[in-house]
């Protein structure tokens, strides 16, 4: 009888060990669900952030002049060739008449009648092209080459009706060229009429510099639609949202170990940068700009250097 009473102590002994036991790995797993999140953060700065749209502008020249021939016939010289400069009143074209090649092996017609028409340039400038080299035959009217004046270079900029509050004469654009080159060109005027199909008002810019650019070149312009001179500014990184983007918020630092959620209202947001309205952070305050995606409203984080 003894034996049971102290087999029985020593069964429940082991069952109260066990319980025990059991009991050790359950609050183990819970600290085990504080993880600890690796992060970076980022500081609010203040300085300008800036909305615009892009557009496109095409290089011309507003002076040119096409060069026709004033009869039909044949080049019998051609004085220049393309990029060369040609002064106001210079030779460029020497034709003659198809009556004059025709009568040139009849033995009865008059030796003075040559059928030669000199062909001058009407403006200074740089041949941009050549329409017909020398024994061409031409018709009246034909275009024989252009003459362009580079010092005359503008770009011209198609634009939307909507915008057209955001650009006014005298005011300054950002032309940025390809290879990322940006030039100011100034409104030097609005053309007043409109594309009938696509509603777009032609825009005169001219470049502030002179550049030695070729005629149709495309650039991109930017065009300002809303400026703030003293935005307070985040990386973009730092700025979460909901899938259809109408709650921001960011997950901020309130200790070197814990962050928080904290909604806020955006402004300008551009590739990189977002401007934050509300609430007014300071400088001196630390945004998680990595880790921050899909954490609590509340989560332990270690910063890294």
């Amino acid at each position: 009888m003894k034996q049971l009473k102290s087999l029985f102590v020593l069964l429940m002994g082991l069952m109260a060990l066990l319980i025990t036991r059991c009991g050790s790995p359950v609050e183990e797993g819970e600290q085990a669900v504080r993880s600890v999140t690796p992060v970076t953060i980022s500081s609010p700065r203040t300085g300008k952030m800036a909305e615009y749209t892009e557009l496109t502008a095409t290089s011309s020249f507003l002076v040119k002049a096409v060069i026709k021939s004033p009869v039909t016939g044949y080049i019998e010289k051609c004085n220049f060739t393309p990029g060369d400069r040609a002064g106001k009143g210079q030779l460029l074209f020497q034709l003659r008449t198809k009556e004059a090649m025709a009568l040139q092996g009849d033995s009865l017609a008059k030796s003075s009648f040559t059928g030669l028409i000199k062909v001058k340039a009407s403006i200074d400038g740089v041949i941009s092209e050549i329409g017909h080299p020398a024994g061409d035959y031409v018709q009246e009217g034909d275009a024989l080459c252009t003459i362009v004046l580079p010092e005359s270079m503008v770009f011209l900029l198609d634009l939307p009706f909507e915008l057209k509050s955001f650009v006014r004469e005298s005011s300054d654009l950002i032309l940025v060229l390809p290879g990322n080159q940006q030039v100011t060109a100034k409104v030097k005027t609005v053309l007043p009429s409109m594309s009938g199909a696509s509603q777009t008002q032609r825009v005169v810019l001219q470049p502030l510099t002179q550049v030695n650019l070729p005629e149709n070149l495309i650039a991109r312009v930017r065009i300002v639609k809303s400026l703030r001179p003293s935005a307070v500014i985040l990386p973009k990184e730092c700025i979460l949202s909901d899938e259809v983007m109408k709650e921001f918020w960011v997950m901020k630092l309130v200790n070197d170990t814990l962050a928080v959620k904290v909604a806020v209202k955006v402004g300008i947001m551009n590739a990189d940068s977002a401007e934050v309205i509300s609430p007014v952070f300071q400088n001196t305050e630390r945004i998680l700009s990595s880790g921050n995606y899909g954490v609590g409203d509340t989560a332990v984080v270690r910063i890294l250097k």
